[in-house]
């Protein structure tokens, strides 16, 4: 069976749910959303882009089924993240008719995913979810692990809820019409998966960077899934982060805080943002654990693969290190920071608030 026709699970007892990786399957989608739509109502939640291309003809599919199709649609981008949006998918959903059987279907990037999650998670106290992600960071990590939530003023994901779907249908033939930039954003998580428990995955991706990058559905199927299987036993070990979760952070602690003194805009996507993170985790982790330079050149050598940024020393301001440190990963007096002492040897390493613009100084060194 090939990797565009592979199911992964994620085990969570009663609430375990499939990851179905497809390629080309419209029919099986529309029979799986009209089948969970159990009250002949559904809410499709995208945006603008992707509403053109998909969204827009799925929600028509459902209601010729008969369904009755809240088509919610909002601003593409990081920057409409947002309590704002949020408040008005409140009030169109109820405006449309909503009972607590209506399930909420995000098509569309991780932006769609984390907020169509966090409407569906508060909505009547709790809605069904379900995702079609249609980038490679939703397909490989946003749309796994029931992470929903909006971004704030003061930083990424600050407002959410744990929200599981009741499955996800990852199709490799959405991948089809990313730019280029997009998907070097996505395979950021894949290199992260891989670093975390999975070494010869950045190997792979290395070796099929080219075609990666050219968006062959293959390709990526075959590094997409193998990090969703990172990922989900990850999750089902522990799925509201009170421990091993906490690794897949891998990369985001000062990732989101460069994403936030970047304002949430096109300057730098998500997955820019994690690269430069992964960097510089992987100096850092050198630095207090060890890590070896062959370790930290293979996953630097990912990471070039598929072009992604390479400066980040540019980016430790004092403005980003405020950032970090009032980042939701702070306990008490220190940051805790996943970090590697090899390749597929996750650790936390709690840095104290006190010496952290001391030890990134040390490291732009």
């Amino acid at each position: 069976m090939g990797a565009v026709n592979e199911t992964i699970t994620v085990e969570l007892g009663d609430r375990a749910y499939p990851v179905w990786f497809r390629d080309g399957a419209t029919s099986e989608l529309i029979e799986r959303a009209t089948a969970l739509a159990t009250t002949g109502r559904a809410l499709v939640v995208t945006d603008e882009t992707v509403a053109a291309l998909y969204a827009g003809p799925f929600a028509e599919a459902l209601r010729a089924r008969g369904a009755r199709v809240g088509l919610l649609v909002m601003a593409p981008g990081e920057a409409h993240k947002t309590l704002e949006t949020v408040q008005g998918f409140y009030e169109a959903a109820l405006a449309t008719g909503v009972d607590r059987a209506t399930p909420v279907i995000a098509m569309g990037g991780g932006v769609v995913g984390d907020v169509a999650g966090f409407l569906a998670a508060t909505l009547l106290r709790g809605l069904p979810f379900a995702q079609v992600p249609t980038t490679v960071l939703a397909q490989v990590d946003s749309s796994v692990g029931g992470k929903t939530g909006v971004n704030v003023p003061a930083g990424k994901n600050l407002v959410g809820a744990f929200h599981q779907p009741a499955w996800v249908m990852a199709d490799a033939g959405y991948l089809g019409t990313l730019p280029e930039r997009q998907i070097q954003s996505g395979l950021a998580e894949v290199i992260k998966h891989g670093a975390l428990a999975d070494p010869a995955l950045l190997r792979r991706v290395a070796r099929t960077a080219p075609a990666l990058r050219r968006g062959d559905a293959t390709a990526l199927a075959q590094v997409i899934a193998p990090a969703v299987a990172v990922k989900a036993r990850i999750v089902a070990a522990d799925e509201r982060e009170q421990g091993e979760r906490a690794v897949l952070n891998l990369g985001h602690t000062l990732g989101h805080a460069i994403e936030a003194a970047a304002g949430f805009d096109d300057a730098v996507t998500h997955g820019e943002a994690v690269a430069l993170g992964l960097r510089f985790a992987a100096h850092l982790s050198r630095a207090r654990l060890g890590l070896p330079a062959d370790d930290v050149a293979a996953l630097e050598g990912a990471l070039d693969a598929v072009g992604l940024p390479r400066d980040w020393r540019r980016w430790l301001t004092p403005d980003v290190i405020a950032r970090v440190a009032r980042d939701k990963k702070v306990r008490g007096d220190c940051v805790q920071f996943v970090l590697l002492a090899g390749l597929g040897r996750p650790r936390l390493e709690p840095i104290p608030l006190s010496e952290l613009s001391a030890a990134a100084a040390a490291l732009a060194a």
